[in-house]
């Protein structure tokens, strides 16, 4: 208890610098634009037209960026810039400002907005950026009118970017760079300390003597595996950031533990432990006496060597073009070969295999901390290289087929900066632009949930400018007293861009809303002015609403009962396919689509838990589909693993007798399978009835029925536990006797247990995912 205590300390004062860092560099990137706008050299604040933009620019390259962050940020912004800038300089001097009218101004900014949005491979902040300017250039121009300057005007929207991204630049540079490189050298340090600890307990827990010490372990094992995903969630955030600090910063270079892959796979033999200790019936586990206390010393030795092999990876990050690796001695060599030779028994029966799981996965886990060769890594990384640039040239290509996925988000981000333009002209000229910037800044890469995000940005437009106007009022003459109230806003705000009440979205609107009103001079009443660009800001934000509701009118539990299935449909291709042994490249290709599937899911049971819920409307039960995507998500370790064990067996066995293992196991293979498909029954019946109410959703998935539309699988919820306990104990037979075909040894023995083990969770979950499933379909009839 100390221990957590300790932790969660930690982890608290570490929340708090990472915010008090977050907002002192918010608050010196706009310092710097405050500066320069007021202060600066006239013709600097001539170019300067729209310091509002330029606060807006740096506050979305700078919240939460590392150098890296702030850097890709600054060439977004030239791409940007280059994109709408040019092409509107020679609009105006073709056509002139003058000439244009409300209608032919929004049409001209939804063509524009078209441009951008539609190129699939441009990063967000970019398009953020550029529809920012194009309602700058095209309505303030129009708003200006005969005092519009056809090439002037669209360069100081240029200029005006510029200082934006300049200040946050220079905000992620002083007093020191933040690195993303450092924080990813920290975070993995952190996170394997977080793995040697998880394997020191874990194997307390499989050698505890009773079950309170081993209950207390693994609950101490659970806690740090949920600190574990949080703290790779950060490292995959700073990932893309550290691929631009390579030039200037090589010092930085990670090592062979820095790869959030890399930690992945650790991750995944930790998790596969964690698994097989819930399983393990009783404490403590003697299965064999006589080598129970030789089995103990070595699994300890194990732990000691593979907790060295982390820390030296830990204390070492060499550069990757002189990579230099510690080699295992031979009493290491020996003390692994020890751990697997003192395992001389057999599986008999089905509380035998979370035993061997445990030490299979352990196994795994070493073999993972031992650093490949350079040669082997150096071609792998090679090989990345290539299939990414591939990738990269696909996405990159314009002459790709047009997709919904591409052309529905450019029509709807065009449709709501039109009629926001046209509506915020109408309600008032000189101020007309906030609504359709505030659209035009809100785009985002993917699917939101519409109503929490717009409640976000009302709430926090309105917090800042009520902010706002209550220092306007205590420092009217004074303008530094002013910024300096912006200070302590910037910290709070820090704090509301991570809350679940506000958001990213909310802490942002927060912060520019009061910087509009404080950051500017010269411009009237403060409340009427932050009057009108909250009424602006509310236009903006209904009409993006009703766009999305015409534009996507599933709600998110609609969508995520059909992503469900889905999943369910690449679950089935994936256990089909478990035993082709002749390749293993189709099996991982039909995993990591499983994995895109499963987190897809995620992503729309999370929208759907905020979504509003109507009195014409069933409300969502995410109870349900939260136990499915955990069952889901362990099913997805189990089958890596299956292919683990099935791929080391293989290497280990000679090619005849590989054949023998298969065709002693394969009618335990069609056994499983069939008992898999009878697990599936009415789930794509019972799921895609609830579903008849939405013709026209189209599943797209290779070879897959459309569940709506065809004839749905029939399948059974309830599986039949005895023809379980038969097969699983048909297996264990067979296992011993593939042992003495093989002559195997303790290596493959414990491969072999590893797929029972696998075959016979990968039964358990689905028929978890089959009991959750009858209890949707009954609450969904209750309700009405």
């Amino acid at each position: 208890m100390a221990a957590a205590a300790t932790t969660t300390n930690h982890d608290g004062r570490a929340v708090w610098f990472t915010r008090l860092a977050s907002a002192f560099r918010a608050a010196l990137a706009c310092s710097v634009v405050a500066c320069t706008t007021l202060y600066g050299p006239v013709t600097l604040r001539r170019l300067v037209a729209f310091p509002a933009f330029s606060y807006l620019t740096a506050i979305l390259i700078v919240s939460n960026a590392a150098l890296g962050d702030a850097v890709r940020g600054c060439c977004l912004a030239v791409f940007a810039t280059v994109q709408t800038v040019c092409p509107a300089m020679f609009l105006f001097w073709f056509i002139g400002p003058t000439k244009f009218s409300h209608i032919t101004t929004a049409v001209t900014v939804a063509l524009a907005s078209v441009v951008v949005v539609v190129q699939s491979s441009t990063h967000v902040l970019a398009k953020k950026i550029a529809l920012g300017q194009i309602v700058l250039i095209y309505v303030v121009g129009f708003i200006g009118g005969v005092h519009t300057d056809p090439l002037m005007h669209p360069l100081h929207v240029a200029v005006t970017t510029a200082l934006g991204a300049s200040a946050s630049l220079f905000a992620t540079l002083f007093p020191f760079p933040r690195l993303a490189s450092l924080q990813v050298k920290k975070k993995s340090k952190i996170m394997v300390e977080n793995m040697v600890e998880r394997l020191s307990v874990m194997v307390k827990a499989v050698l505890a003597e009773d079950s309170t010490v081993a209950a207390a372990s693994i609950s101490r094992a659970n806690f740090l595996s949920s600190s574990a995903t949080k703290l790779l969630h950060s490292i995959k955030l700073y990932q893309g950031s550290k691929q631009w600090e390579k030039l200037p910063f090589k010092i930085c270079k990670m090592g062979w533990l820095s790869n959030s892959e890399k930690l992945e796979d650790l991750e995944l033999a930790l998790n596969g432990m964690e698994l097989a200790l819930s399983k393990i019936p009783s404490y403590p586990i003697q299965n064999n006496p006589q080598n129970y206390q030789t089995l103990k010393h070595d699994l300890n030795n194990l732990e000691k060597q593979i907790s060295l092999s982390l820390k030296q990876a830990n204390s070492c990050f060499p550069p990757s073009d002189s990579v230099t690796f510690p080699e295992v001695n031979v009493d290491d060599k020996t003390i692994i070969i020890n751990t697997l030779n003192s395992i001389q028994i057999i599986p008999t029966n089905r509380q035998d295999l979370p035993h061997f799981f445990f030490i299979f996965c352990m196994k795994l886990l070493h073999i993972k901390t031992q650093i490949k060769t350079p040669t082997k890594l150096q071609e792998e990384s090679k090989k990345k290289e290539i299939e990414h640039s591939i990738d990269k040239e696909k996405n990159r290509t314009w002459v790709s087929p047009m997709n919904s996925q591409r052309v529905i988000p450019a029509l709807k981000c065009a449709v709501s900066l039109g009629i926001s333009v046209i509506l915020g002209l109408i309600y008032s000229k000189e101020n007309g632009f906030w609504g359709s910037l505030a659209v035009a800044v809100s785009i985002a890469s993917d699917r939101e949930p519409t109503f929490k995000v717009a409640n976000f940005k009302v709430h926090g437009t309105m917090l800042g400018s009520v902010f706002g106007i209550l220092s306007f009022v205590l420092f009217e003459r004074f303008l530094i007293g002013r910024l300096l109230c912006l200070l302590p806003w910037f910290l709070v705000t820090s704090f509301l861009q991570h809350s679940t009440m506000y958001g990213s979205a909310g802490g942002i609107s927060a912060i520019v809303g009061a910087l509009v009103v404080l950051g500017r001079t010269n411009y009237g009443s403060p409340r009427e002015f932050a009057f009108e660009r909250m009424i602006e800001t509310f236009i903006g934000i209904l009409i993006s609403i009703v766009v999305d509701i015409i534009f996507q009118p599933k709600r998110a539990s609609k969508l995520a009962k059909i992503q469900l299935i889905v999943s369910l449909q690449m679950l089935q291709k994936c256990i089909n396919d478990l035993f082709c042994y002749e390749s293993s490249t189709i099996m991982e290709d039909y995993l990591r689509s499983l994995r895109i599937q499963v987190i897809e899911l995620k992503k729309l049971i999370d929208e759907a838990e905020v979504e509003p819920n109507f009195l014409f409307l069933q409300p969502f039960h995410g109870n349900s589909y939260l136990k499915m995507f955990n069952s889901l998500s362990k099913m997805v370790g189990l089958l890596t693993l299956n292919g683990e064990a099935t791929n080391n067996l293989k290497e280990n066995v000679r090619e005849d007798l590989w054949r023998k293992v298969v065709e002693n196991l394969e009618g335990d293979f069609e056994k499983f399978k069939e008992i898999m498909a009878n697990g599936f029954v009415t789930f794509y019946e019972d799921l895609s009835s609830s579903l008849k109410s939405s013709r026209g959703i189209e599943i797209k998935e290779d070879n897959c029925d459309d569940i709506e539309m065809g004839k749905p699988q029939r399948i059974e919820i309830i599986m039949d536990e005895i023809e379980m306990e038969k097969l699983v104990n048909s297996f264990l037979q067979h296992l011993g006797e593939v042992v003495e075909i093989i002559d195997g040894k303790s290596e493959e023995t414990l491969s072999l247990s590893a797929m029972v083990f696998c075959l016979s969770s990968l039964m358990k979950e689905i028929e978890e995912i089959g009991k959750a499933t009858r209890e949707l379909i009954e609450w969904e009839k209750s309700f009405f």
